[in-house]
């Protein structure tokens, strides 16, 4: 227990009548008498403080919440006591958990209950927990505090935050490619996959023209097909120090694997399944799989992959990716790579594109359109803007080498990498080049 302030303010006058007793004795026994009384006073505020036996608090909180979002998180605090108890309540949580309207104070009537309601946002997504809820108590005649922790264990998930998904799998498909940027793309040709049998139209062409069916039915039957399905789409996620990055106070690892989720939908719509292998700071391998949740599945396995402290290696993902899918695949390399990489990089793709289709979605921070796009007004906004038109040379150089080497390029910001990825992947369907 700690003294409150109202008991060091009520405390303090004794010191100068301490004082007076020295130079007016007289004085001296009603100022013990005083003294006394308040010491009695104080001490049995204390022991009633002391008896008090600690609240029962429950914690309300969904078990999955999405990262950078507020969500709503609940107390239930009952009060075993005879007596009112008067607490300020502080729920304990790691650093990486943000929250708003706490502390709060609480005056609770005896063997009442009563519920307290705060807003709570994580940073960083992975698993979390809640182990105790700070209570400072007040005595009844409020000269003494006591801090009490009172045990509450919740456990929860941080997810990303595929709110978007959702919405994109309720939209229809042109509010869905309006909704993302996305392109329609003009078709090459026609789908290699057998889909159905159908009525000749005008303009089908002979070759469509299923002379069997017609003839058996009596009339021209044509044959109509599609993009081909049943193939795969594996990304390879580098979660290394770069990839930590911010833009608009959220990490290109968020943002990533927001798009990655999206375009796993996507692609399991077209009847594919989609897989990925995480390198750099974790090493993380799901084969890719048909699921009716894709969404939910590839959360499942990469909710906790968060971006370290560590230099990603490609060459060594490459050798490790080779060694588990075998067979033919879309692969798409989700960085952010700098033109110290480019050695490393263009050797991954040599060994990936042997056997698979490449992808290399590169990303870069918006700040760099920015400052492109700025009029330097003295020589420190000069060496900048120079810098900066330096560092997209060598970065387009780069680029120029991957995609002789085979791969395509996708040079984008966070913000643009959901539209760009669904672009490319839906080109690449329609193209029959995977």
């Amino acid at each position: 227990m700690t003294p409150s302030k109202k008991l060091l303010m009520l405390a303090s006058p004794f010191l100068p009548l301490a004082w007076l007793t020295d130079t007016y004795v007289n004085s001296a026994m009603p100022l013990y008498g005083l003294a006394l009384a308040f010491v009695v006073v104080m001490f049995v505020d204390g022991w009633r403080l002391w008896r008090t036996a600690n609240v029962n608090i429950q914690r309300v909180i969904e078990s999955n919440i999405a990262v950078q979002t507020w969500n709503p998180v609940s107390l239930v605090i009952d009060n075993p006591n005879k007596v009112t108890v008067k607490m300020e309540v502080y729920d304990l949580h790691s650093d990486h958990l943000q929250s708003k309207s706490l502390p709060q104070s609480l005056c609770l009537n005896g063997q009442n209950q009563a519920t307290l309601h705060y807003q709570l946002k994580a940073t960083r997504r992975g698993n979390t927990q809640f182990n105790h809820v700070d209570c400072l108590l007040q005595s009844p005649w409020s000269l003494w505090h006591a801090r009490r922790r009172v045990p509450c264990v919740s456990e929860i998930r941080v997810q990303p935050n595929y709110k978007d998904v959702f919405e994109f799998s309720l939209l229809g498909d042109e509010q869905k490619l309006a909704r993302m940027g996305s392109r329609q793309q003009r078709r090459r040709g026609e789908g290699t996959e057998f889909h159905q049998l159908r009525e000749y139209q005008s303009g089908d062409a002979m070759r469509k023209i299923d002379w069997k069916a017609s003839s058996r039915i009596g009339k021209l039957i044509s044959k109509e097909f599609q993009d081909e399905q049943d193939q795969q789409l594996v990304f390879l996620l580098d979660t290394g120090r770069r990839m930590r990055h911010k833009d608009h106070n959220v990490e290109h690892m968020d943002q990533t694997l927001n798009s990655m989720l999206l375009l796993a939908h996507v692609a399991a719509k077209q009847g594919d399944a989609v897989g990925f292998m995480a390198f750099g700071n974790n090493d993380h391998w799901c084969p890719p799989r048909k699921h009716k949740a894709m969404v939910k599945h590839l959360l499942d396995h990469c909710y906790d992959l968060n971006a370290g402290l560590v230099m990603s290696d490609y060459l060594l993902a490459a050798q490790r990716l080779i060694g588990l899918q075998k067979r033919r695949a879309l692969v798409i390399i989700l960085t952010n790579s700098r033109d110290e990489d480019r050695d490393d990089l263009e050797k991954a793709v040599l060994i990936l594109r042997k056997r698979h289709l490449v992808v290399v979605a590169d990303l870069y921070e918006s700040f760099i359109e920015e400052t492109l796009q700025q009029n330097p007004s003295n020589f420190d906004e000069s060496l900048q803007k120079l810098t900066t038109e330096n560092f997209i040379r060598q970065r387009k150089e780069m680029h120029s080498s991957l995609k002789g080497l085979g791969a395509m390029c996708l040079d984008c910001t966070a913000q643009q990498l959901p539209a760009t990825l669904v672009n490319s992947y839906q080109q690449i369907k329609h193209s029959g080049r995977l």
